[in-house]
């Protein structure tokens, strides 16, 4: 039976949520210098690390194991595979040991490293993706077809690239203005930005002509888009012109004005939204302050209900949230985020209250979830195929032994170029082998024994002919 959040309906089950911030034992400390200011979120979690850029010089990332906390110490090792700063990241969704970089030197990477956790500094990336003219500052892979990649530039384009073969296999430039958010839907057969040029568009990749294009805030303060996949909507996060905050709604089936629009209040700093289909709840953490809001959306009149916040003394700089499938669901812990601060990472826990949660397993809190497996290959989506993401029970007595998201590996094709090249070699070497032949055959017919007796017979039948015509020249004389 489908949940009520996925038909759209209120349960109520949410209205008590609570944030529940991790103890500073448990909170990852001594984070040094990290890089706060561009669009991203500065976070990337899935559901065995969490990932935070340094803002310094060759792109170090911090990749921390979630369940080692602690501090770091001054001599961690980093991911620093790139020239500039590292603005955005994002892990594999079905390798947990791989992730992509977008970086200040137009540069794409995408780096593999031990399953364990970095154990040395890693300086050299499995793929490196080059065709931005400018900064790329956003990156994100898609949710559910393996290793397509999406980025986003200050060259005011969106690119797609696939992983293995190393090729940009689309580019969309209708975007005026720089872009500010960027989204997959849940199965990855659109995207959606928004930028500085006030405009919410939403495009197939695989036909990026036919994109579709709408007013998202008449403010030119940041927006950040996100989906509403459970209801068939888009929402985003933004300004009015007078700087107040604002929520809105579109309706995927005529976006030719919002379902739903309301003004949070006065706060100046920007919102990042995180929404969970799972549940219908909608998660909004500001950057700069200290509050993450939580509430649902419902297919009704009145669509937004706001639940409660989490707050708390210190301002976040921003967050990531963990993957789902990692909750502790007998705690009925039903999402985590990791809170930046200046020097700190902080788990906040957001909990449903049980009184049986301890002991059994909720099951109308915890459907089917995000499984960390592809649905399709890169060359199925790329013919036009699409599917929803491969889900996964949260009931521990349902899960499979081991982490199934092991078994996604990562193929690199060769390029076009190194495939020329490998020929050329080849080329060469067949050249090489003939040419030893050639000289081989004509050593082996001086040398050879069973050729030498044919040769000799012809040597000696021509010194018999040549005595035979002395011998008549003699007698024709006489």
């Amino acid at each position: 039976m489908a949940s009520l959040a996925a038909q759209g309906q209120r349960s109520g089950k949410y209205r008590h949520v609570f944030g529940d911030a991790a103890k500073p034992e448990k909170q990852f400390q001594d984070v040094k210098n990290p890089l706060t200011s561009g669009e991203a979120r500065y976070v990337s979690a899935n559901n065995k690390f969490v990932a935070v850029s340094k803002n310094s010089g060759g792109g170090p990332v911090y990749i921390l194991n979630i369940d080692s906390p602690g501090r770091l110490g001054a001599n961690i090792p980093v991911l620093s595979v790139q020239k500039g700063k590292a603005w955005d990241h994002d892990f594999h969704p079905f390798i947990p040991n791989m992730i992509a970089t977008a970086s200040d030197d137009c540069s794409l990477a995408v780096t593999s490293f031990p399953m364990e956790g970095l154990k040395e500094n890693i300086t050299k990336a499995d793929v490196m993706l080059n065709g931005h003219m400018k900064k790329v500052v956003l990156t994100s892979f898609n949710p559910s077809a393996n290793s397509i990649l999406a980025s986003a530039s200050f060259d005011k384009t969106v690119k797609v690239w696939n992983i293995e073969s190393q090729e940009c296999i689309m580019t969309f430039n209708q975007n005026k203005d720089n872009i500010y958010s960027m989204e997959w839907n849940i199965d990855g057969s659109q995207l959606a930005t928004t930028g500085k040029d006030k405009q919410l568009r939403i495009f197939d990749p695989r036909i990026p002509d036919e994109a579709a294009s709408v007013e998202s805030f008449q403010g030119t303060k940041s927006s950040k888009v996100f989906w509403i996949p459970n209801l068939g909507w888009i929402g985003a996060v933004g300004f009015s012109k007078t700087a107040r905050r604002q929520l809105r709604f579109w309706d995927l089936k005529d976006l030719s004005k919002p379902i739903y629009k309301n003004d949070i209040d006065q706060v100046s700093s920007v919102l990042m939204p995180y929404y969970d289909n799972d549940n219908g709840l909608l998660y909004m953490s500001g950057k700069g302050d200290g509050a993450v809001s939580y509430s649902e959306i419902i297919n009704d009149s009145k669509k937004w209900y706001p639940l409660s916040q989490y707050r708390a003394t210190e301002p976040q700089k921003g967050g990531g949230w963990m993957a789902k499938r990692s909750c502790n669901v007998f705690r009925c812990e039903v999402n985590r985020f990791f809170k930046l601060t200046k020097s700190t990472i902080i788990p906040i826990s957001f909990i449903v209250p049980r009184k049986s949660g301890a002991d059994v397993f909720q099951e109308d809190i915890f459907p089917d979830t995000f499984a960390g497996k592809p649905a399709l290959s890169a060359d199925e989506w790329l013919s036009g195929e699409n599917k929803d993401p491969v889900t996964i029970s949260m009931d521990p007595e349902k899960k499979e032994d081991g982490d199934d998201s092991q078994q996604t590996t990562f193929v690199k094709k060769k390029t076009y170029q190194e495939l020329e090249d490998e020929n050329k070699e080849l080329r060469a070497r067949v050249a090489e082998l003939e040419a030893q032949l050639n000289i081989g055959g004509g050593d082996g017919g001086d040398g050879d024994g069973d050729a030498q007796p044919a040769d000799n017979n012809d040597g000696g039948n021509d010194d018999y002919n040549a005595a035979a015509a002395e011998e008549d020249d003699a007698d024709g004389g006489d």
